[in-house]
């Protein structure tokens, strides 16, 4: 940013009361804005609004802001730290109307992206076909919200001539405040599809409310019915409409076909999130190497900051997309908290701060020859696509298996927060983590959701809880099962066991009088109708007495099961177990005398019954969006995908796989797809039970599924080796998979097999 803003300014702007030292009102010039305390850029002429959020109050973070070197904050309250404050009543009205304000001094064309799909994609390919005649601005990945679009439009500078920004809503009233601060003069439209419709009365009302982007545009691109194909590197009928859009917004803007049509012919594939994928030597990357521009190393750079358990941080950086590196870089290099940089280009002549070792290479083959070896680091890849970073990235992922489980951590923090939404300010929330996350990988679950301040965490046994505690977080977990052989790993490790027996307490007090401990926390277990584990309700006045003599132990959280939270046919045994446990936990809890935390709510009871909500919720299938096929308010947060690995072609009368059970009736084209029912591809939805999607259509299995690939029939499809196939995902649903195998969907990512990649995607 170079906003040039004093003081006097802002507070007129945002109408707020400045409070602090006259000599600072009058002489500081605030250059950045700020709303995570986190950032590399944080000096002297950087302002820190504080924001408060679901998980967080920016309040709280003013100390850390003022070490390092920040002078002005503005807040709805004062701080008690010595720092220039502007007091206003809202803060995130505050950022807008400064963006807002920002944005009424450049007069270039600014082009405004809405729809349900396609924003950033749109926003990518545009960047692509005329960054070589524009100097551009554009929003960073996909920061379209109420937040995002500000700090997207604070980046424009007086040598940008074009200016791309995308817009999306999760309500009514959201689009008006962002149609302020954008302002565009250009509008495009990438469709109406089912994100957030449960927030608005119809898909009229919702197409409404984004179409108030465009009241003031010259003009409006949107596709309406047919068009003919284009000659792009993607035969989906998505990519296809989104590359339209790009033709005609160049067209407009007065591009030749002539200069059009190559663009389009190289356009790249997006990569919307910052994947995070186990490596080697106990090292993590976080693989950002699809785009290199400051806005987004500032983004990546302050996402690094949650891994404090890898000390050694690493950056692989490759010249910027614009060219230009200079002081900025120099500056947002200098408050990261890095330790090396491996530089991949020709630019090499830049003063680097100290502190960073800096290594250098003029291309990535000459890295290749002898790469650098890392343990226990984190290593941030951040470049331009047609450097070729990827195949860095491959020396160091952990696993090279094609097939790949993709969980998407913003679609997880989407769920979380919704089902925050619905609960009563001060209620806890658990994370079940077990069975490694439902397939999701447990210590990456579980460092994500400990930023996201999730309360405790519940596994099934103690060594999971062990692996927890290894990865270096102290979060509160709670062990369902409990075995005898393991006590000594429970209290090493500072777990805390579940107990649904007088026998699983009286050996874990033992076992605590051995190791001469007192006061350890346990969590009592009651049976409410699951029968399956718990104390029933003529065994509470041995527990409590219990409980009342023994020093050793003291209870954290009393709970019980749901058997049927998800069946409304079942609400009335559901409402008795809910009674249940209110009488039986509140017999216990005043016999205690003393504070306990209840709890019997998963996730499908959050949603369905108020009543069960007590101190703390648990979470476990929901934060995954897969509680209710028909709530639409939740996110898909799992994808299974591979790729064609070969493509045969197979006459009429030609077998195909194990048993000869599938025979061809015509020539057909078969392809060969690297995943199988040893990876969890279950062997019932052979022979055409189910259909993968391959360049957006379907591809039935042909013949029996083997163990570790299946075969599918591309004959109607334009398909070639190394095409991504989605096994199920947000256009494939696990809710029909599960259907069509009599299952639910817990089973079917609990059995994925741990060869399958796995890779994590954030902002």
């Amino acid at each position: 940013m170079n906003l040039r803003l004093d003081i006097e300014t802002l507070c007129s702007v945002t109408q707020g009361e400045f409070i602090g030292d006259p000599a600072v009102k009058s002489d500081l010039i605030i250059q950045n804005i700020i709303i995570d305390s986190r950032s590399p850029l944080v000096g002297e002429n950087t302002l820190f609004i504080t924001l408060e959020g679901k998980k967080d109050d920016g309040l709280n973070f003013v100390d850390d802001f003022c070490k390092k070197g920040g002078k002005l904050i503005i807040g709805k309250s004062t701080v008690s730290t010595e720092v220039a404050q502007i007091i206003v009543s809202n803060p995130l009205t505050a950022l807008q109307e400064i963006a807002r304000f920002h944005r009424s001094k450049f007069n270039i064309p600014v082009i405004g992206i809405t729809g349900s799909n396609g924003k950033t994609v749109v926003k990518e390919w545009l960047y692509h076909c005329l960054r070589d005649r524009y100097n551009i601005v554009r929003s960073p990945k996909s920061y379209n919200s109420q937040i995002g679009v500000p700090l997207s439009v604070l980046q424009l500078t007086e040598q940008h001539e074009l200016a791309i920004f995308e817009a999306g809503i999760s309500q009514p009233g959201e689009m008006e405040r962002l149609e302020r601060i954008i302002q565009p003069s250009l509008g495009i439209f990438t469709g109406l599809g089912d994100a957030h419709s449960a927030n608005f009365i119809s898909d009229e009302e919702k197409k409404s409310e984004k179409f108030k982007l465009f009241r003031s545009v010259e003009k409006l691109i949107e596709n309406n019915g047919q068009f003919d194909r284009l000659q792009i590197p993607f035969e989906d009928e998505a990519s296809q409409s989104n590359a339209q859009l790009v033709k005609q917004t160049a067209l407009h803007l007065g591009h030749e076909l002539s200069f059009i049509e190559p663009k389009l012919a190289t356009l790249p594939s997006i990569s919307m999130r910052m994947e995070q994928i186990p490596a080697k030597g106990g090292c993590l990357i976080l693989n950002d190497a699809y785009s290199s521009d400051l806005q987004s190393l500032e983004i990546a750079l302050k996402h690094i900051e949650q891994f404090n358990s890898l000390e050694n941080k690493v950056l692989f950086l490759t010249p910027f997309e614009d060219n230009k590196r200079g002081e900025e870089l120099i500056d947002l290099l200098s408050g990261a908290h890095l330790n090396e940089i491996v530089l991949i280009g020709d630019e090499a002549d830049l003063a680097y701060p100290k502190h960073l070792k800096v290594h250098h290479y003029p291309n990535v083959e000459a890295y290749l020859q002898k790469p650098l070896r890392y343990k226990n680091s984190l290593i941030l890849f951040k470049g331009s696509r047609k450097i070729g970073l990827e195949r860095i990235v491959k020396v160091y992922a952990e696993k090279k298996h094609i097939s790949r489980l993709i969980i998407d951590f913003n679609a997880i923090r989407h769920n979380l927060n919704y089902y925050k939404d619905h609960l009563e300010k001060g209620t806890m929330v658990l994370a079940m983590v077990k069975a490694q996350s439902y397939g999701s990988g447990i210590t990456e679950m579980a460092h994500f959701l400990a930023g996201e301040k999730v309360n405790y965490f519940g596994v099934a046994y103690a060594d999971e809880g062990v692996e927890i505690r290894k990865s270096r977080l102290n979060t509160p977990i709670i062990v369902m099962n409990p075995e005898p052989n393991a006590l000594d790993d429970i209290i090493e490790y500072s777990l805390e066991p579940s107990i649904y027996s007088i026998e699983a307490l009286q050996e874990f007090i033992h076992e605590l009088i051995l190791k001469q401990r007192s006061n350890y926390p346990i969590h009592i277990k009651l049976n409410t109708g699951m029968n399956r584990l718990g104390f029933n309700e003529d065994e509470l006045a041995e527990l409590i007495s219990v409980l009342q003599t023994q020093p050793e132990v003291y209870v954290k959280s009393i709970f019980s099961h749901l058997s049927s939270a998800d069946d409304t046919r079942e609400s009335e045994f559901t409402f008795g177990q809910i009674r249940k446990f209110e009488i039986m936990s509140g017999m216990i809890k005043d016999q205690l005398g003393y504070p306990v935390i209840r709890h019997i709510a998963n996730s499908a009871a959050t949603l369905n019954y108020r009543q069960s909500h007590f101190d703390m919720i648990r979470m476990g299938i929901g934060l995954f969006g897969l509680v209710d096929a028909k709530n639409k308010s939740l996110e898909n947060a799992l994808s299974l995908k591979s790729r064609i690995s070969q493509i045969n072609l197979v006459k009429q009368g030609e077998s195909v796989g194990y048993g000869r059970s599938f025979i061809a009736e015509e020539d057909m084209t078969i392809g060969v797809v690297p995943i199988g029912y040893a990876d969890g591809l279950r062997r019932e939805l052979s022979k055409g039970v189910w259909s993968v999607i391959i360049n957006g259509k379907n591809a039935p299995i042909v013949g029996n599924i083997c163990m570790d690939m299946c075969m599918v029939d591309l004959s109607r499809i334009d398909a070639k080796r190394g095409d991504d196939v989605l096994v199920f995902g947000k256009e494939n649903s696990i809710y029909e998979m599960a259907q069509l195998l009599n299952t639910i969907p817990y089973e079917i990512i609990s059995s994925i097999s741990s060869r399958v990649f796995r890779i994590y995607l954030d902002d």
